[in-house]
């Protein structure tokens, strides 16, 4: 079969990984053009053309790892609107456009992916999906932030919130401006695609009930987590006492973990890696296996 030429926006940590699989990686890809802010960079491919995201979105496939809002949306709108494939790990445009998005995928007959986008290299939203199409969907609840997992659990072993805070930023656990993280914003962000996918019903950033972990304070030997929990008809991102026997409290370092109870009684979880470059650059390239055996599938599509 023909080889898909791959147009690759970003070459940070996870578009490095996802490019090296693509040029090594056994699937029939070929990277067509790396778009950079810095083109001075040592570690970029040899032999492959550098780009503006102008003229990235060329290739047959669309993939995204630059982040932000205003360029992305912009990227994939042109991408979509096109009827070529667009694949992301940017949690911030999905949980603010994504339905915007999905709808120009299906009038274009296009594919939207982003399974890198919740959970790292683990399937939170394939599983979600799955579960949802087999049956009513009751509550997600679970633990999506890596950094305020860190931070929490070393609060409990005795240390403040800034010393926290600090081991979590050398450990590279945490930003310089860890704000996005502690104030709950991008567990919210998650959340909200997770609830789109399991209630078939657009649900935004802005709907989600959001506390961070900012200014907390706790005992030595108290567990502690930035609980993300929803049904259909509300959100909430906030930090909760988690019982030792519970699940979620097993939870440590970059380890995320899904509870999807169904209406039944049953209940799912799913639990993994969620940050690293290899194990996010995993997932992209999960999703690009998928477009190569020919399936379009649109993140959102059909909701209501």
């Amino acid at each position: 079969m023909d080889r898909l030429r791959i147009g690759l926006i970003g070459w940070g940590t996870v578009g490095g990984a996802l490019g090296r699989l693509v040029l090594d990686g056994p699937l029939p890809l070929t990277l067509a053009c790396v778009a950079v802010r810095n083109r001075e960079r040592p570690d970029l491919p040899k032999g492959v053309p550098l780009a503006t995201p102008e003229e990235a979105l060329e290739a047959d496939v669309v993939v995204e790892l630059a982040g932000g809002l205003d360029g992305p949306r912009t990227w994939a709108r042109a991408t979509l609107d096109a009827g070529r494939p667009y694949v992301t790990a940017n949690k911030a445009l999905l949980a603010t456009h994504g339905k915007e998005l999905a709808e120009i995928a299906e009038r274009r007959a296009a594919a939207l992916l982003a399974s890198a986008s919740v959970g790292g290299g683990t399937p939170m939203i394939e599983t979600t999906g799955h579960l949802a199409a087999t049956g009513a969907i009751e509550r997600l609840r679970g633990i999506v932030n890596a950094t305020t997992t860190y931070i929490l659990s070393a609060m409990g072993e005795g240390r403040t919130y800034d010393e926290a805070l600090r081991g979590a930023q050398a450990a590279g656990f945490a930003e310089a401006d860890p704000s996005f993280d502690v104030e709950g914003r991008d567990a919210a962000q998650k959340l909200a695609i997770l609830a789109s996918v399991a209630w078939g019903k657009w649900r935004s950033e802005a709907e989600v009930d959001t506390a961070g972990i900012v200014g907390i304070d706790l005992a030595p030997g108290e567990t502690v987590r930035l609980v993300a929990d929803a049904t259909k008809d509300a959100m909430t991102i906030s930090p909760q006492p988690i019982p030792a026997d519970d699940p979620l409290a097993r939870a440590a370092g970059v380890e995320n973990v899904l509870e999807i109870t169904m209406s039944d009684g049953s209940t799912f979880r799913v639990s993994g890696p969620g940050a690293g470059g290899a194990v996010t650059a995993g997932a992209v390239y999960g999703d690009l296996a998928r477009l190569v055996a020919g399936e379009r599938p649109i993140l959102f599509g059909s909701l209501r």
